[in-house]
């Protein structure tokens, strides 16, 4: 039903828009993004100050060493980059495990995402503690091996043993950890639950605003939020399916639904269109314009900002999850469904919904606001108890 207020995509919760469909999925993907690549120009750096320690070295001392890059080298092999990527891969991870919400306005139907809640495989030492341990012994054995290799004091045999002894182990907590990781990506990857969409029908679809209290030591925070559900048949207070975006005040809740609610009974002209701040082109766009707006040292601030963010490179990374890898997990049925139709087979909205979408109307017509107008149960039972009312008066007066 409509709420008076103005479309606005307060959250960018809007992610791609189509004649047929429009997509709904939250989460700021930039800012994962160039969070990952901040360890990769972590990386540039400390290899940087590593040759500066060696040029410094070999002025100093007029001969060459090699310690300071492979210490640092061997601290980015060790943590900064294994750190980058981790954090690359669990944004891909996010992306692919926050699947969209599709609203087909042709066919006047809601697809909700839901996973399937079987009990999944339960491995042996398949816990962030255990990944934990496993690092520190790698890191520790690599460390032993290092640390024997570098010893000056020792004799050729004596080192040799250690290096020897340091391999065969570094390879033995390879090989198993590597088989280990194998077997059980293989084995999780198969009993993992599965993504299904829920296919209910537009006008009956529950929204609701909400605001919560997150009471924590010292804090307590308070965040609004709008949900849309899919009712569970067996237990109508519980829900089937749903997504919910934080929209910070009720009115902006208000606008958010607006979006949604004008892209399937107007069309999409009627609806926001995407923000494309993850894109590339508008951040070209932006450094254009911060090119001709800004003075010469604070653009060279933010190219500094840029580069240490490589934010170029993280628009790319994100263009390429909006556009190929949110999609890519999506079941063949939604694709399908999301096919377009001949207009002569679009679904038409119900008359109830028509007569009420009206009724309030004209309410906002005389100054009326959605919040000030209680449940819509008792003021729709009171109208038609009036109606009632008027037509056995008119009777009565015939």
């Amino acid at each position: 039903m409509t709420t008076g207020e103005q479309a606005v995509d307060v959250n960018a919760w809007i992610r791609r828009k189509t004649e047929g469909w429009l997509d709904l999925q939250n989460g700021n993907l930039l800012f994962g993004a160039e969070f990952a690549l901040m360890f990769l120009s972590l990386t540039i750096l400390v290899m940087m100050g590593g040759v500066g320690m060696t040029v410094d070295y070999y002025l100093g001392h007029h001969e060459l060493t090699w310690i300071p890059l492979l210490g640092l080298g061997g601290m980015n092999l060790l943590v900064t980059i294994p750190w980058g990527l981790y954090m690359h891969f669990l944004g891909n991870k996010a992306v692919k495990e926050t699947p969209p919400v599709r609203l087909n306005r042709q066919r006047r139907e809601v697809a909700m995402p839901r996973w399937t809640t079987e009990k999944g495989l339960q491995l042996p030492f398949w816990n962030s503690n255990s990944g934990l341990i496993a690092y520190i012994a790698l890191l520790l054995t690599i460390g032993f091996v290092f640390s024997a290799i570098t010893q000056e004091n020792a004799s050729d045999e004596y080192r040799s043993t250690l290096v020897f002894w340091g391999l065969l182990t570094l390879g033995t907590e390879i090989l198993v950890i590597s088989t280990y990781l194998f077997i059980a990506l293989c084995l999780k990857k198969k009993h993992d639950p599965k993504l299904v969409y829920e296919i209910y029908p537009w006008d009956k679809l529950v929204a609701y605003i909400e605001t919560k209290q997150n009471i924590g030591p010292g804090l307590m925070a308070t965040h609004t939020v709008l949900t849309l559900a899919i009712p569970n048949p067996d237990d109508p207070e519980s829900a089937l399916a749903a997504a919910s975006i934080n929209v910070g005040h009720e009115t902006s809740g208000l606008a958010q639904w607006e979006c949604i609610r004008e892209f399937m009974e107007n069309g999409p002209e009627a609806c926001p269109d995407p923000k494309n701040d993850e894109t590339l082109a508008h951040y070209k766009a932006k450094c254009r314009q911060a090119r001709k707006d800004l003075s010469l040292l604070p653009w060279l601030g933010k190219k500094v900002g840029d580069w240490f963010f490589q934010r170029y490179l993280a628009h790319i990374i994100t263009e390429r999850r909006i556009k190929t890898l949110a999609l890519k997990s999506l079941p063949e049925e939604l694709k399908a469904w999301s096919a377009p139709l001949p207009q002569e087979q679009w679904a038409k909205p119900s008359e109830a919904l028509q007569s009420l979408n009206q009724h309030l109307a004209r309410a906002y017509e005389r100054g009326l606001k959605f919040t000030q107008m209680g449940p819509v149960s008792e003021w729709q039972a009171g109208r038609e108890e009036r109606q009632r009312q008027k037509r056995g008066r008119g009777r009565f007066r015939a």
